[in-house]
């Protein structure tokens, strides 16, 4: 297998068992041997270590996350101000449902799901959510929440929190085209419903806003 290939074979193999695992009960012999590969060292010449791997996956799966992200921001942008709220969830929201369930054999959002609960992950979550694509949407999202800026924050968060569950859920499925458009449209509408509700009584009465 050459190299390129054995690369892209461990790092699918990884993101597969971490998911299905969690990270404690996978080692870099696990992956070596989910990939195919015979050579024993080859998980460490490639990535070097078990946190190598996992920069690696994220490196692998952000890049087209982050390309996607960007064309939406760039048409969002172009739209003008105010944005349309269904728009920016979208920019939030779409690159990561096009690389989840619109790549076969995807378990990227359930390792994702792993990390909101991993701690030995924690790391590897802040990194998806520190790329700059993904920043300016959750400003764009946070600033046109119909919420005070704190809500507004744990809003934007509960987003991210019910489409990498969602994703989650759905991406290992067999689906057809029909089926997978109505799963992103309904996490998408039920986004922004949770953007654009009413701050209850009870919530302020909790003194939540103060």
């Amino acid at each position: 297998m050459a190299q390129g290939a054995a690369r892209k074979a461990m790092i699918d193999a990884a993101e597969r068992l971490i998911a299905e695992r969690g990270l404690a009960a996978v080692t870099l012999q696990d992956v070596q041997q989910a990939a195919g590969q015979s050579n024993r060292s080859a998980a460490k010449y490639h990535f070097g270590s078990r946190d190598g791997l996992l920069d690696a996956i994220i490196e692998a799966r952000m890049s087209p996350v982050d390309e996607c992200r960007e064309r939406l921001l760039a048409d969002l942008q172009a739209q003008g101000s105010p944005p349309d709220v269904r728009r920016a969830v979208e920019s939030l929201v779409l690159p990561l449902a096009a690389e989840t369930l619109g790549r076969k054999g995807s378990r990227y959002a359930r390792f994702l799901s792993q990390a909101m609960f991993d701690p030995a992950l924690a790391e590897t979550l802040q990194k998806h959510l520190r790329a700059e694509s993904f920043r300016r949407a959750e400003e764009i999202v946070i600033s046109i929440a119909n919420a005070p800026r704190d809500i507004a924050e744990w809003r934007s968060a509960n987003i991210v929190n019910l489409a990498i569950t969602t994703l989650a859920r759905w991406e290992d499925k067999d689906r057809s085209l029909v089926l997978t458009a109505r799963i992103i449209s309904e996490l998408i509408d039920s986004c922004v419903a949770i953007l654009e509700a009413r701050v209850s009584a009870a919530t302020s009465d909790q003194g939540l806003l103060a």
